[in-house]
């Protein structure tokens, strides 16, 4: 039994959004024997233990079941020791954070023996420095910036008693290991220069977005020759007799994903802005798009000063200041790094030098996009999605031989089913709007966990859900045999980044209340197939059987409805007036999900080719590529060749992780993510193709190798199991 002793606290006052808190307890211990902490909050923590830190964390959970840390505490001193949590509640839902309440629940332990807990005796504060209430948004999927003044007086912090309260919830042990941070990251100064600030801003994102910007040359401000490179001892002194002050710009030299590192020396008290990003393509660091603001507020203090933001980790490649002050002297700019610690490299080696580095630049972005669970990008979002998660899940396992993070994630949507027997969008979240086809793609993310893993029991703890899903997706059904394409405004009928595909606009002769969509109908064939499938594996295939029927009577009706004789392919969308738009997600799923039947098949390959058709972007590739696999004999090469050309033409143009589509910075109005977790792609493809290795049975207890001619050349790798066996390939 945990927190036997503790109990559920915050500070007294009114709550308010965006708020941070600061805990202490003085507690006595013998330093002689092994101690903990144990620890939960909501949403964020930060841990110092005698001044110096020691933690930061919180998995990313829903309020009905809170995840606790243990901390080892291996520097106790005999005697009096010093506990202080910082905690930091968003309250605002979003894409990443489902609000229970405002809280914070810990004990200390030293051999089993309780020598702190919290409590009303643990002192209790507005955490000194940072703003609580509302500030800029970053994004709307991520939450609130943060602004910070470095201007209190430390021995002065108003400590009252902690409020507590009565917050049932159960516990549960965090399911995966907590990230790793490292030192400081390498950087170079790229560019500086003086700014005025804009006659008219409302965000830190539009200060530093339309800020007039004047290039000085670095030896004139800095007396320095040569470009300054992080680290760099004694830093580099600046001074700007113009403007409202000095920018400095920072390349960190790749993707970078960790927590913003800034030590500044000023002669007085200054405000400097802090920007991150991806993208430089405007000719300065775009901190502002389209209502997302990617910076914030430092307010420094007359003197040398350290400040880390430990409660968010940041994606990017890049760091932008702005500091309002004549002179100061730049010590570091930069991140701490923050990694998920997983237990395998990838083992990988091809004879062709562009797949080889494709693989790796694979492999780096797979790990830029798993902290506290998947995530579809570290920049813009960090959301678990269980469309993009499918991918990454796929591809990790091939690549690290990676099973806790996806049985978290998978237990973590799980948690999000609503009344209506779909998942949220995303996981932790509220939102208003689903996407049906990703709830479909749940299960067959679900099913192949338990392929991959041999993880029979999991499988069966979700096997309720799974069905619940299933089961609303069958009650859809109408007199057609198909799946009418969802109407009410709580359903987002996204499919693809491609216009109506992405379930925006409305097509011409789309004027009908009814529709029926292709691709959702396949999506449901593969989420019912798949829910059989894992059925079949779990002793349960009799009942499983009736979604089998289910599904192959959907086949059919994909078929005949969406099916065009003349033109050789299966429309996407069809109402009374007929069928019309032309996709190759369209013939991709068709093929994938068996729906097109064998005497079709090369026909709707060679017109999947032919780039006449609407194309699937890097997330949906996988259907394409697969589909075309059934006939390696004629297309083997072609899918490798294409691998070639769009994930080369993106290391072409400088990327150290792949994009959320090819049209980079620039797409989504110029929020285009340089690091999106559903392009590592290639790894599956590499492993389960050009490798050949397939799972047949769960836990790889039967397994076959059937190589296709990839063209690559020379071929090696080795995958890891979940048993911690390993095959060589």
């Amino acid at each position: 039994m945990v927190f036997q002793n503790a109990e559920w606290i915050w500070t007294e006052g009114a709550p308010t959004v965006n708020q941070y808190a600061l805990f202490r307890t003085d507690f006595r211990a013998s330093g002689q024997k092994p101690a903990m902490l144990r620890i939960s909050a909501d949403a964020r923590y930060a841990v110092w233990l005698n001044g110096a830190f020691l933690e930061a964390g919180q998995y990313a959970d829903y309020p009905g079941q809170k995840i606790y840390d243990e901390i080892a505490l291996n520097d106790l001193r005999p005697g009096v020791n010093r506990l202080e949590i910082g905690v930091y509640s968003p309250v605002t839902d979003s894409l990443v954070y489902a609000f229970g309440a405002q809280a914070l629940i810990f004990e200390v332990l030293e051999d089993g023996v309780c020598l702190a807990a919290s409590g009303e005796h643990t002192l209790a504060a507005a955490m000194p420095g940072y703003t609580s209430g509302p500030v800029d948004l970053i994004t709307s999927q991520m939450g609130y910036t943060f602004e910070y003044d470095a201007r209190f007086d430390a021995e002065a912090i108003p400590f009252a008693p902690a409020k507590s309260f009565s917050y049932t919830r159960a516990f549960a042990p965090n399911p995966i290991s907590r990230v790793h941070t490292g030192g400081r990251c390498k950087g170079t100064i790229v560019s500086q220069g003086i700014f005025h600030w804009p006659q008219r801003s409302e965000t830190l994102g539009q200060r530093m977005q339309y800020a007039a910007m004047a290039f000085r040359e670095n030896r004139d401000m800095t007396g320095l020759n040569e470009q300054p490179a992080f680290p760099l001892e004694g830093g580099v002194a600046y001074s700007a007799s113009e403007g409202d002050g000095a920018y400095v710009l920072i390349d960190l030299g790749r993707e970078t994903v960790g927590y913003l590192d800034l030590e500044i020396d000023l002669p007085e008290a200054a405000e400097v802005l802090i920007g991150w990003g991806e993208h430089t393509d405007d000719l300065r660091l775009r901190t502002y798009v389209g209502k997302r603001n990617f910076a914030a507020r430092f307010y420094g203090k007359a003197g040398q000063q350290r400040f880390v933001h430990r409660f968010r980790r940041m994606g990017l490649r890049y760091v932008q200041l702005f500091v309002a002050a004549r002179a100061f002297r730049l010590l570091y700019a930069g991140v701490l790094p923050a990694d998920y610690p997983l237990k395998n490299a990838l083992s990988f080696h091809v004879q062709d030098a562009l797949h080889e580095r494709i693989a790796e630049t694979c492999a780096a972005t797979l790990r830029h996009c798993m902290h506290d669970h998947y995530e579809d990008c570290p920049w813009r979002e960090q959301a678990l999605y269980a469309m993009d998660s499918r991918n990454q899940m796929l591809c990790g396992y091939y690549a690290f031989g990676e099973y806790d993070m996806p049985r978290a994630s998978l237990k973590l949507l799980s948690q999000s089913l609503r009344a209506d027997g779909m998942l949220e969008l995303c996981a932790p979240a509220r939102i208003p709007i689903t996407i049906p086809s990703f709830s479909a793609m749940y299960l067959v993310e679900l099913q192949e966990y338990v392929l991959f893993s041999g993880d029979l029991d999991f499988g069966r703890e979700l096997l309720p859900c799974a069905r619940a899903i299933a089961d609303a997706f069958c009650a859809h059904i109408d007199g057609s045999g198909l799946i009418s394409a969802y109407r009410d405004k709580k359903y987002w009928n996204f499919y693809e980044w491609q216009p109506y595909l992405e379930g925006y606009a409305t097509h011409e002769r789309d004027t009908e209340a009814l529709r029926y969509d292709a691709p959702l109908n396949c999506f449901v064939i593969l989420a019912l197939d798949r829910l059989a499938s894992l059925m079949e594996d779990l002793g349960e295939g009799k009942e499983g059987s009736v979604y089998r029927e289910r599904a192959n009577a959907l086949r059919k009706a994909v078929n005949e409805r969406f099916w065009v004789e003349e033109s050789g392919l299966y429309r996407s969308f069809a109402n009374s007036q007929g069928t019309w738009h032309e996709a190759e997600l369209t013939q991709a799923l068709a093929v994938y999900c068996g729906a097109c039947p064998q005497h079709r098949l090369d026909r709707v390959l060679s017109r999947l080719t032919d780039e006449s058709l609407v194309p699937v972007t890097l997330a949906y590739s996988i259907f394409q590529f697969e589909a075309l696999l059934q006939r390696p004999e004629k297309w083997s090469h072609w899918v490798f060749a294409r691998v070639a050309r769009d994930w080369g033409h993106m290391l072409q143009h400088g990327a150290t992780t792949f994009w959320e589509t090819l049209k980079g910075a620039w797409d989504f109005d110029r929020a285009g993510s340089l690091c999106h977790g559903w392009s590592a792609i290639p790894l599956y493809l590499y492993f389960a193709y050009a490798l050949g290795l397939k799972p047949l049975a769960p836990g790889f207890a039967r397994y076959a190798i059937e190589r296709v001619d990839s063209g690559l050349g020379d071929i090696a790798g080795e995958i890891v199991l979940r048993d911690g066996k390993r095959l060589s390939l």
